[in-house]
């Protein structure tokens, strides 16, 4: 239903990268307008797709009937795996997964024999992977974003002579390319007792909550190659798309979060004239329990923080009139409490419009169960890998946090 518009928009984003090497100011902005609300409907109908694949008809019976689940749990028995296509691996990174872990023996349910449904542990999955831009890239050897680094600035002239001072729009690139990324998780041999529809059902539900925790690590920290993360992304001319903000230390050198921490993260983000718009704030949870522990001289908090109640995954934090969202993501390290390093500097929370990141699948996801490996701990392996990459689309689309290096 909304493959051809989602097409129609990508084939307009590649004329407009190619129009946008020789347009002039006007047209950048024009271009750059376009491209945005582009961008925003695409994420739109991207939206409404994954929705439309969670909806299935009904027949008479009252009972979903989904044929191609019945045929890999056909497939699933005879050859141990099972192939999720890249379209599906997309809806299920965006879509809510019930968190599934190691079932017991004593929780299935007994007027059956088998358990319908497994109770999973608390949130295991940053929400990061559900907030950035995902992109079908199937058929893709590597995919381009083209972006401005820096604007045309105008110069003056008098008549007879050159514009003195003016200068044209600086054009970069930020390449996506496919990596393979590998998962591992392990599951009770009980689950082979459930019906062959649920136990594939249960595997590939399995997968995708591994494929997500990997990915959501990803997006962060990168693979120190190229798949590259928030606190690592760099275009074709391996400068950096991130902007940095050098933190407070405390008297024993460590990082510390004060009153003044939120505002000044969330007013040096942006340009010269304005301040980043939909931005978040993704920090791991000590530095969450670190703002709240914040006491001004009044001894009251300093800032108000509110879980989410639908996904206490995130949530806001305010600070008098600014309120700010936020999502922790245990694969940052925390500011508060880190001691300053005299080898490197120390990278820690991130800040920025989620949607300034692109997270790219080249291709299927291929499943597989394995009784050997942990046979005599009654465990199936669950092995998953695909190809996928990443990388911010959009200069210092990020602000990264840091804990600068010290002397030695």
């Amino acid at each position: 239903m909304y493959q051809k518009r989602m097409a129609a928009i990508e084939a307009r984003k590649a004329e407009i990268a190619k129009e946008i090497a020789q347009a002039d100011e006007a047209r950048t902005q024009e271009l750059d307008a376009e491209v945005d609300g582009l961008n925003q409907e695409l994420t739109m109908l991207r939206a409404k797709q994954a929705v439309a694949g969670k909806v299935k008809p009904l027949p008479d019976g009252g009972k979903p009937v989904d044929a191609d689940l019945e045929a890999r749990a056909a497939e699933m028995k005879n050859s141990g795996k099972i192939t999720l296509t890249a379209q599906e691996v997309r809806r299920g990174l965006v879509a809510p997964i019930q968190r599934a872990t190691t079932i017991a023996t004593d929780s299935l349910a007994k007027p059956t024999g088998v358990g319908q449904n497994v109770e999973g542990t608390f949130n295991v999955v940053s929400s990061i992977v559900d907030e950035v831009r995902v992109m079908d890239c199937e058929g893709c050897g590597e995919w381009s974003e083209p972006y401005v680094s820096a604007n045309s600035m105008a110069g003056s002239r008098t008549d007879g002579a050159a514009n003195a001072s003016a200068s044209d729009p600086t054009f970069r690139v930020a390449a996506i390319k496919p990596n393979l990324v590998n998962v591992t998780s392990y599951v009770s041999k009980n689950i082979e007792k459930l019906t062959p529809v649920n136990y594939v059902a249960k595997v590939q539900e399995i997968a995708l909550v591994a494929l997500r925790a990997k990915v959501g690590a990803l997006i962060v920290n990168g693979d120190g190659s190229n798949f590259y993360g928030i606190k690592t992304a760099a275009n074709t001319k391996s400068e950096a798309i991130y902007d940095t903000l050098t933190m407070d230390l405390d008297s024993s050198k460590k990082g510390v979060i004060n009153e003044k921490t939120l505002r000044k993260i969330v007013l040096s983000y942006g340009g010269d004239e304005n301040v980043g718009a939909s931005a978040r704030l993704y920090l791991n949870k000590s530095d969450l329990i670190a703002f709240g522990d914040v006491r001004g001289t009044d001894k009251k908090p300093v800032y108000e923080i509110t879980p989410d109640a639908g996904n206490p995954n995130t949530g806001i934090i305010k600070d008098g009139g600014l309120a700010v969202p936020y999502t922790i993501n245990s694969n940052l390290t925390a500011l508060a409490g880190t001691a300053q390093s005299n080898t490197a500097v120390t990278n820690t929370m991130v800040y920025g419009d989620p949607m300034n990141y692109e997270l790219g699948l080249f291709g299927d996801y291929t499943i597989e169960v394995s009784k050997d490996y942990k046979f005599a701990e009654g465990l199936l392996t669950v092995m998953g890998e695909v190809l996928a990459g990443g990388n911010l689309i959009k200069h210092n689309g990020f602000l990264v946090c840091q804990i600068a290096k010290g002397t030695a």
